[in-house]
């Protein structure tokens, strides 16, 4: 039976969008083809009102099936679903439980939503709003899986990782220099500018390295809130052991051998359960190692 079916009382937009064919995908029936074979890969494993929640939160759905199918086929785990009580996925291989998310862009009006581009005007990237909406959402599932763990639900052994979707987002694809950080990595540690050194004579660059960035400023009319962005580095995150971030949606479909090739994917350094490097096996992977006086971030891509 296929997910997508034409119901009238579905209320979606992209849900009821995805019925028609996309002009600008090859096929145009391209996009229908990925959501069915994601659905197809993960059915077994999805809460059991699924297809009715996806006719009304299909960026929140979409999400759910693309992190299970990419860590299924490209990362080689088998996924389970005990309980629609607790987190949405384990993995028996690594005995960790996967929580998904999915960002949206924020209320029309408030200053801290990512605004939509303007056609034909140059538009700023909205770096401060992407970090605040990545940091609400880390923070509203790490009290919930902290919860989880509090209700026996996840056991204070389990790792426990954090998936979070930019697939509905105005600006779902992260924006950084050669060998600077994406915006997730930003949310999660305390990353800011980049300085450079010259030397005065040579004009030659010496050494780089980042602003230390502990908090990024949310605009309220009463007063303006700062926004921790050292998660990481503080024990209140400890039973969170990473973050994996997708900007992957179904109006842009990954062909199968590339799924998770979009992943950007951050270790806690001070995780109670650590998960092993590698473990994703695709996309990008950041790791924290600490000198005496500072932490290097080190990046591998897969």
């Amino acid at each position: 039976m296929p997910l997508l079916t034409n119901d009238p009382k579905a209320t979606d937009p992209v849900y009821i969008n995805l019925q028609k064919d996309l002009p600008w995908l090859e096929p145009p029936d391209l996009a229908r083809r990925h959501v069915e074979a994601l659905y197809t890969e993960t059915f077994e494993i999805l809460d059991k009102k699924f297809i009715q929640q996806c006719k009304h939160d299909f960026h929140a759905c979409y999400a759910e099936m693309y992190f299970a199918a990419a860590l299924q086929r490209r990362s080689g785990h088998k996924l389970s679903h005990p309980s629609d009580k607790g987190p949405d996925f384990f993995i028996p291989k690594l005995n960790a439980w996967v929580e998904v998310v999915s960002l949206t862009d924020g209320e029309d009006g408030n200053p801290n939503t990512i605004p939509k581009a303007v056609s034909g005007e140059v538009n700023r990237y909205p770096e401060d709003q992407v970090i605040l909406r990545m940091c609400n959402a880390f923070e509203t599932k790490s009290k919930k899986l902290a919860q989880d763990v509090f209700k026996g639900l996840i056991k204070e052994n389990e790792p426990v990782v954090i998936c979070i979707s930019g697939g509905g987002l105005e600006e779902r694809i992260p924006m950084y220099h050669e060998g600077g950080y994406p915006q997730i990595v930003k949310a999660l540690l305390p990353v800011g500018d980049l300085k450079l050194w010259f030397g005065r004579e040579n004009k030659k660059l010496l050494s780089q390295e980042y602003k230390y960035r502990e908090s990024i400023r949310k605009i309220k009319k009463d007063g303006d809130l700062w926004i921790g962005t050292e998660v990481f580095l503080n024990s209140e995150s400890s039973h969170i052991s990473a973050v994996i971030y997708s900007w992957a949606n179904a109006a842009n479909p990954y062909s199968e051998k590339n799924w998770g090739n979009d992943f950007y994917l951050v270790h806690n350094p001070y995780a109670t359960n650590p998960l092993p490097a590698g473990f994703a096996n695709c996309g990008v992977e950041y790791t924290v190692e600490f000198g005496d006086e500072s932490f290097e971030i080190k990046t591998t891509v897969y």
